[in-house]
């Protein structure tokens, strides 16, 4: 599947397509809320779901993980997948779509970086092992001497990512505008310290409006791909964004279908772009190591025998 983050230079959608994503894969998928401003979905969408006759309280989430983290490392455990599992709440009825809660408090971000680490490796094998997609709400880019803010920004993860969409709204100008000023940015961090520059690509969010920028224009002003395009139905964004009673037909809206048909083309550039990084890889490396390697296989295989 994929690890599929999602950012943005302005308060541009970025909690609401993410969620929007997860909600429309018909895979199992783990929504992971790192926005450092805190949490939303805790308390709009997430009010109306509860589990086991509960409600979502600042008990489970992104915050208390980090204790758990503590917890475990003090007692001599390096796994922290069932303490993760512990911090996952319902997205929908379905039993296939979990969330990660964010943070309850921005404050609480600095006691993130020391779990990063562990949170990426449980994020990964629920992407390569149980082949779950994995979308992370990262929120609203900040910076810090020219590199992602340490506290203000899940960089760890952005950095691990198969995938990071800037999220862009092509009816806004100031959106548009902060996007590209954050492209080269962000290509040059995730080039340097991510998988590759060319994780970068561009989620655009489109009302139909006559006045909006063309996606061939945002394109070739960013020199960065349109990934995706969602289609911003309001009614659906709306109930996405606040909770509430959803509206009729929400799975058959212009929003969720367009989520529906952004997905697959994800999942296939994400995998080619696995398929190019491990074949470069390989070629890194020198014949006379590859040929140890080898060697050392056979040996084993032989006294295994």
């Amino acid at each position: 599947m994929a690890l599929i983050a999602l950012v943005s230079a302005a308060s541009d959608g970025v909690s609401t397509s993410a969620t929007a994503l997860a909600l429309s894969s018909r895979q199992s998928v783990l929504l992971a809320e790192f926005d450092m401003a805190g949490s939303k979905l805790r308390h709009r969408l997430l009010r109306g779901i509860h589990l086991g006759g509960q409600a979502l309280d600042g008990n489970i989430g992104l915050h208390k993980l980090a204790e758990a983290y503590w917890s475990s490392a003090a007692a001599g455990v390096q796994d922290l997948a069932p303490q993760v599992d512990q911090h996952l709440w319902p997205l929908d009825d379905t039993g296939m779509r979990l969330v990660l809660p964010g943070l309850t408090d921005p404050r609480q971000a600095s006691s993130l970086q020391e779990l990063w680490p562990s949170l990426i490796d449980v994020l990964q094998m629920t992407d390569h092992e149980h082949h779950w997609d994995v979308i992370v709400d990262g929120g609203r880019l900040a910076w810090e001497n020219g590199r992602l803010h340490r506290l203000l920004t899940p960089a760890p993860v952005l950095h691990q990512a198969d995938i990071v969409l800037l999220v862009v709204r092509l009816a806004d100008p100031a959106s548009v505008f902060l996007a590209s000023t954050a492209i080269e940015a962000l290509q040059d961090e995730l080039g340097q310290h991510g998988t590759g520059a060319r994780a970068l690509g561009l989620l655009t969010l489109s009302s139909g409006s006559r006045r909006e920028f063309a996606p061939h224009e945002v394109e070739a002003k960013f020199e960065a791909p349109i990934l995706g395009s969602l289609a911003w139905d309001e009614r659906a964004a709306a109930y996405l964004s606040a909770g509430g009673a959803p509206p009729r037909n929400l799975a058959r809206s212009a929003l969720l279908r367009s989520a529906r048909d952004v997905l697959g083309p994800l999942r296939a550039y994400a995998q080619q772009r696995r398929l190019h990084m491990e074949m470069r890889a390989r070629q890194g490396v020198s014949p006379a190591v590859l040929h140890q390697v080898r060697q050392l296989g056979m040996r084993r295989h032989r006294e295994a025998s």
